[in-house]
């Protein structure tokens, strides 16, 4: 067994955007690749600093249960492996198109034949052509997607709407607030439709833009960040900005239109039909049409509702009725394809109107040659319709390698990877799908305080694992509001681990309550990624009776290499006071030779492993030696069904002011492949105190 350490340092941060003069657009080229990557332990900076008073940004998290253990959707589903894409010549660039009448509503009855498409002022040939169309079951396609293929299409995104709300809480007086809410809502109650998602965004001129609810079908969660809207503005670890948690929370003053163009450049490469419902009284002045170009070449329409219904009276006495009908936002919306809403109390207006032109558009297909050098193509379409109005995205920035991406460009995918349930396929060239990782989450309560190792399984050098050469850790740790907790990111070569299985880990300290951990391994030289999720509960440990900790399970084998992913001493949560980092052998002690730790999955054929398990009596007065009586037993996920198994303590392990280890060997039957349960109890028998710990497993 052995224990490697990186040594930890700060990474600089970098400024997002240079300019505004550069338009990005949104070319979706889904090429090829080999894979390769790399490590080095570093701490800090991600890409996105996101969250309000709900939501805060952070990478590589905690997790772990001290008496009900963790759920992971991921270690459900059989091993997986990376669907390799080959270079070629030609792709298909796929153009969203909406086609309004003199009535402002919606074209529905057109035909390829009705479509000319330019491409740099060159016509081209329409390969392809869709129609989307809203129902109260969600959008339809037609013609249909091949069978099969829908699902798939729909948690990938490529048919869904996607509506980012952004409140602008600087520009907006109280009574503007109230109304963007109510307006927000309004939508939210009487037109989202399945399928669809939605996000919540704000501004803080202190603070910048921050996430309060990333995509999410779950409407209540979407509710509850708008009713926040107007809470206090976010620390500094809650920008949407490269987090560094070295840097304390100091106020900083954010240019509302160079911030606004990064969230274009973030949410780019998001899939599926993707609006802004932005929520503001700012006079963006001449920067208004450049932005709308921006919005519009990342594949973003913005419709823009001013909160403002006043203006002061000729002699500045007070505040007048007033409907701003000229204004900045109706050009920034127009050069997106998006409509200016000017009249904030309209509210069934505004949401009937947005539906009306999000809720039916075309899709164009047309061949492009690729030449990789990250070109801009403007993109123009006309239809044979006397008066239509034409709205389309203003171009796309061709595909270049991802090893010759600016950082920035490298990281604009990471914030669906790391927020979303199910992260689509990458958008960056050279790209697959991403993979699952197996994480187990493990607590331990030491001195009336949680600490839990987040324990992860990479195969190194494998298809189905992380690539043996330089990758880049990040970690998000969120708490049952949606509060990050930690955030971290690391780098490091593992190119000296190729043919290996790595048990990489960290730890931190934890509270009582729900959990979810999202971990991003990604290589940095081609983009490709693994994804590690897991759903956990800690519970308060009671102040009398039999305290368990997280079972560490482990199989005969060679001997396992531990690889410790260092925190931050003394600060391990962001804002809290911390306490000494713990080892995964600081707080088990008793780690077997010759065996490696189940994480997640269990070798098929297997007929034993070895269970690790911190146990304490509470109240236990000195020298009380208790009689305890161990048992074990698999519970079926599916059937419910209960098979008792043969357990035998081999080895207990006492040292003061710690938990006691108990080490045992359990016996495996021959067993269905499947999700089961793996329950451990013991039993204090001179006292009748009992408690019992759940973890789940996979029999392949």
């Amino acid at each position: 067994m052995r224990d490697d350490k990186g040594s930890a340092r700060p990474k600089p941060r970098r400024r997002l955007i240079q300019s505004l003069a550069k338009t990005v657009g949104t070319a979706r080229l889904f090429s090829t690749c080999s894979r390769r990557a790399a490590f080095t332990a570093k701490v800090n900076p991600l890409y996105l600093r996101a969250v309000a008073a709900t939501l805060r940004l952070g990478i590589l998290g905690i997790a772990a249960a001290v008496l009900v253990l963790a759920d992971s959707g991921a270690q459900d589903r059989p091993p997986q492996e990376r669907t390799l894409r080959y270079d070629v010549a030609a792709v298909v660039k796929l153009v969203p198109v909406r086609v309004l009448g003199k009535d402002g509503r919606p074209v529905t009855d057109l035909r390829k034949e009705d479509f000319a498409l330019y491409e740099d002022g060159q016509r081209k040939t329409i390969t392809e052509f869709e129609v989307h169309a809203l129902t109260e079951a969600g959008m339809t396609v037609a013609p249909e997607l091949p069978p099969g293929t829908e699902a798939a299409a729909r948690r990938s995104g490529a048919v869904n709407r996607k509506f980012f709300f952004l409140l602008d809480q600087q520009a907006s007086d109280k009574a503007g607030k109230v109304k963007a809410g109510t307006a927000a809502l309004r939508f939210i109650d009487t037109q989202v439709r399945p399928g669809d998602q939605v996000a919540v965004i704000g501004f803080r001129a202190t603070s910048g833009f921050y996430i309060r609810e990333y995509l999410t079908e779950d409407m209540a969660k979407v509710r509850s960040a708008i009713k926040k809207a107007h809470e206090a503005p976010p620390s500094a670890a809650q920008w949407i900005d490269a987090p560094d948690d070295s840097v304390g929370a100091q106020a900083r003053s954010v240019g509302f239109a160079f911030g606004l163009a990064e969230v274009a450049e973030v949410f780019k490469t998001i899939p599926g039909t993707k609006s802004l419902i932005l929520f503001t009284a700012r006079d963006i002045g001449v920067q208004a049409e450049r932005l709308g170009k921006l919005f519009g070449a990342a594949g973003i329409t913005v419709f823009a509702i001013n909160t403002q219904d006043w203006k002061l009276s000729p002699m500045d006495t007070g505040k007048v009725h007033f409907i701003w009908y000229d204004h900045s936002l109706k050009e920034l919306a127009a050069a997106s394809g998006g409509k200016y809403f000017a009249d904030i109390n309209d509210t069934d207006g505004i949401a009937q109107d947005v539906q009306n032109l999000t809720g039916h558009y075309y899709v164009l297909g047309h061949c492009v040659r690729e030449s990789w050098e990250g070109k801009y193509h403007r993109i123009r379409v006309e239809v044979a319709r006397p008066e239509a109005q034409v709205l389309v995205q203003d171009g796309y920035l061709e595909s270049k390698p991802f090893a010759q991406m600016s950082d920035f460009e490298k990281d604009v995918h990471l914030p669906d990877l790391t927020w979303s349930d199910q992260p689509a396929d990458s958008p960056l060239p050279l790209v697959g799908s991403p993979l699952p990782l197996a994480v187990d989450p493990l607590v331990v309560e030491v001195e009336k305080t949680a600490r839990a190792c987040l324990l992860t399984k990479w195969e190194v050098g494998v298809r189905t694992g992380v690539p043996a050469s330089r990758v880049e850790i990040f970690a998000l740790l969120r708490d049952e509001a949606g509060t990050p907790l930690v955030s971290r990111k690391w780098e490091t070569d593992l190119a000296r681990y190729a043919g290996r299985v790595l048990f990489p880990y960290f730890s931190v300290t934890v509270p009582a309550g729900a959990f979810e951990l999202q971990l991003v391994v990604r290589d940095r030289e081609t983009g490709e990624a693994s994804i590690g999720r897991v759903r956990f509960d800690v519970a308060a440990a009671p102040e009398e009776g039999v305290v368990l900790g997280s079972p560490l399970l482990f199989e005969t084998g060679t001997d396992a290499v531990f690889m410790r992913l260092p925190m931050e001493q003394g600060s391990p949560a962001r804002g809290k006071p911390g306490v000494e980092e713990a080892t995964l052998m600081g707080l088990y002690r008793l780690i077997p030779k010759a065996a490696h730790p189940v994480v997640g999955e269990v070798t098929a054929g297997a007929r034993k492993i070895v269970a690790v398990l911190p146990f304490e009596i509470r109240p236990r007065q000195p020298g009380e030696e208790p009689i305890l009586d161990v048992a074990a037993k698999l519970i079926s996920r599916t059937g419910g069904s209960e098979t008792p198994l043969e357990i035998a303590v081999s080895e207990l392990n006492t040292y003061e002011g710690r938990p006691d280890i108990l080490l045992a060997e359990i016996s495996l039957p021959v067993l269905t492949a499947g999700s089961y349960e793996l329950e451990i109890a013991i039993e204090d028998i001179g006292t009748d105190r009992r408690a019992a710990v759940r973890k789940p497993l996979i029999i392949r």
